[in-house]
């Protein structure tokens, strides 16, 4: 697959940051980021995510294996298991295409909300796409903070929700646990640095709370399913060439707008796990 050349992560005099929503989302122009984005731009970009839990930063050209090392400064690279629809950017298994042809109704990556990873223990922390081929327009992803979404509830159903776990699986409800691809959160977790408590939850891995059935988890986990989704949790990203986007998978959920039949799309993702 041809991909543009990595550029080196040469220095800058600091990135400016333009907010995109009230609960998450910035964009940081003037930061250029390589294999190796050294210690100060690596700072940088922990405290943005910290703030504000998905970046975006434009005008970006990275090789897959330039993707691969620097995602691998946040964390271990999940290595995706083999399935119907996985292709490896360039042969590396660490980068996935998220890739959709014009005569494609599929579009890889899911059609619901979710965050990445969560049927795995460790799970996912932060995920990085980096746009190479787009559709004129379309395509945007969108985004929520599930903190936002937590803070909003109740105060009784934020205390039931803190005594519970999911159990989060690869094949999803309705389905038998997967064999490998299947672990235990719990549904609410806070933050590390920030201290806020988010809501850990997607109708896409979770299949029900421990110590209940399918049947009697399912309308509470639509219930936070629909909750977390509102709008007023969220920012919409359109995506522009070159475009690299972050976020961390661990208090936002996500959703791949699939608007662009009968045109090309090419993304390519790697994701660090928890440490």
């Amino acid at each position: 697959m041809s991909q543009p050349h990595a550029v080196p992560a040469t220095p800058t005099s600091g990135p400016t940051t333009r907010r995109l929503a009230p609960h998450l989302g910035a964009e940081l122009s003037g930061l250029r980021l390589g294999a190796d984005p050294g210690a100060e731009r690596l700072g940088i970009l922990r405290d943005a995510l910290r703030d504000h839990l998905v970046l975006l930063l434009p005008d970006q050209a990275l090789t897959a294996a330039a993707l691969r090392d620097f995602v691998g400064h946040f964390g271990p690279l999940f290595r995706h298991h083999d399935d119907e629809g996985v292709i490896h950017a360039d042969g590396l298994p660490e980068v996935l295409e998220m890739r959709k042809e014009p005569d494609g109704a599929r579009l890889f990556g899911g059609s619901d909300w979710h965050a990445d990873v969560t049927f795995r223990k460790p799970a996912g922390y932060l995920s990085v796409l980096h746009a190479l081929i787009l559709p004129p327009l379309g395509g945007d992803t969108a985004f929520a903070s599930t903190i936002a979404a937590f803070q909003a509830l109740s105060p009784g159903l934020q205390d039931l929700l803190r005594g519970l776990q999911a159990v989060h699986s690869y094949d999803g409800p309705g389905r038998p646990d997967h064999p490998t691809q299947t672990a235990l959160h719990p549904v609410v977790r806070r933050h590390p640095e920030s201290g806020a408590e988010g809501l850990y939850l997607n109708r896409m891995f979770a299949t029900r709370f421990v110590g209940m059935t399918e049947a009697e988890s399912r309308p509470l986990i639509d219930f936070l399913d629909g909750h977390m989704s509102r709008p007023e949790f969220g920012c919409r990203v359109s995506w522009r060439p070159g475009q690299v986007v972050m976020w961390d998978n661990r208090f936002t959920l996500h959703y791949p707008i699939n608007d662009f039949t009968g045109h090309r799309r090419l993304l390519i993702r790697c994701t660090a796990l928890e440490a």
